[in-house]
């Protein structure tokens, strides 16, 4: 062999082994998330509606003490908020310039009707009245005492009257001043049982064909720390609140529940019960537009499943359409996935983790 074909041969050994030692590079691995989930459940979920109000004491155990006739207000013996006991004075009434004259003409007329009558039975005693006369006069002669002693009653002794407090509790109204001038009848305080107390919730107008008597409502007062009290709505007042623009849900509030008037308060209304219903953590749910959608783990891939909602308790979501009880649904990770993307589980790898931790030595 020659030099130059002893080259060639050379030259044609070394290309075959580098094409020999050459190969086609791998392509790049597919990317698996670490996902957690969880099984669709069956339970039952309550719609509920959120409300605010305010704790207030219930006309309906209040006792309000009203004057008899026009008086005026000479003296105030307690504040709004005091708490008074059972026959305790709460002010002072003196009758006014036009109840002083209503009295001394009671009194004369008093005077005029009993001389009458009795002129009548001189009359009578001498056949110059009749019977029927003597009778008018003895009906009119009762009926101006009654009246002037009715005066004598409701202005007091000494033309001053006393208010007195008709039970134990708390003087819920009091707006009366000194020197005010009351026209009879006019309620003058009230005084509220200290644990007969409602809240008035404001609800939409256009929600109040969810409110019923009976509905199970959970309240607390705002606030951080707040102790959450049940209830029940009583009662519904359908009238539209000229001023807030609402119609009211009344529940009244369980003795020694803690709330004191005045407190602001919120409210969790239970308008509807759905009893075994499908149900996922609100985080399992993703959404496209308007349309919501999940992820579900099947076969260590992501199927993504486009589903219908229902109701809302709490973090929980009724599921209607797309999703059957028992299914896995992903609830964290979720937000990387696609349709058919490889997962592995969180709990899987930190129990694998575990079993390598525990073998060293």
């Amino acid at each position: 062999m020659n030099p130059c074909s002893r080259w060639l041969w050379f030259l044609a050994c070394a290309l075959s082994l580098s094409g020999c030692s050459s190969s086609t590079p791998e392509a790049p691995a597919a990317p698996v998330a670490l996902v957690e989930v969880q099984p669709a459940a069956t339970r039952t979920l309550s719609e509920t509606l959120s409300a605010y109000g305010t704790a207030e004491f219930s006309s309906a155990d209040a006792a309000s003490l009203s004057v008899q006739v026009e008086s005026q207000v000479t003296q105030l013996l307690v504040t709004a908020g005091a708490e008074v006991k059972r026959g305790q004075a709460l002010l002072q009434l003196a009758p006014s310039a036009a109840s002083r004259l209503d009295f001394g003409k009671a009194r004369r007329d008093a005077d005029v009707a009993t001389a009458e009558r009795d002129r009548l039975k001189r009359l009578r005693g001498e056949g110059l009245a009749t019977e029927s006369d003597l009778q008018n006069a003895v009906n009119a002669a009762a009926t101006a005492a009654a009246t002037r002693d009715s005066l004598v009653v409701q202005l007091g002794a000494r033309g001053l009257q006393t208010l007195r407090a008709p039970r134990d509790g708390i003087v819920d109204s009091l707006t009366v001043q000194p020197g005010d001038v009351l026209a009879a009848g006019v309620v003058a305080v009230k005084v509220s049982a200290p644990d007969a107390l409602q809240v008035r919730l404001g609800v939409e107008p256009e929600d109040a064909g969810l409110l019923a008597a009976g509905q199970a409502v959970t309240l607390a007062p705002l606030g951080a720390g707040a102790t959450t009290v049940s209830a029940k709505i009583f009662d519904v007042d359908r009238r539209v609140d000229p001023q807030t623009r609402l119609v009211a849900a009344l529940v009244r509030l369980p003795p020694r529940s803690g709330v004191l008037p005045g407190a602001a308060m919120r409210a969790e209304i239970v308008v509807a019960q759905h009893a075994n219903v499908v149900t996922v953590p609100r985080t399992a749910l993703l959404y496209t537009g308007e349309q919501a959608y999940l992820f579900v783990a099947q076969d260590s891939k992501a199927q993504r499943r486009e589903i219908k909602t229902g109701v809302r308790d709490g973090e929980a979501v009724e599921i209607t359409e797309g999703l059957k009880s028992g299914e896995s649904v992903i609830v964290a990770g979720n937000a990387v996935l696609e349709d058919g993307m490889a997962i592995r589980m969180a709990a899987a790898d930190q129990a694998s983790n575990a079993v390598d931790a525990s073998r060293k030595p």
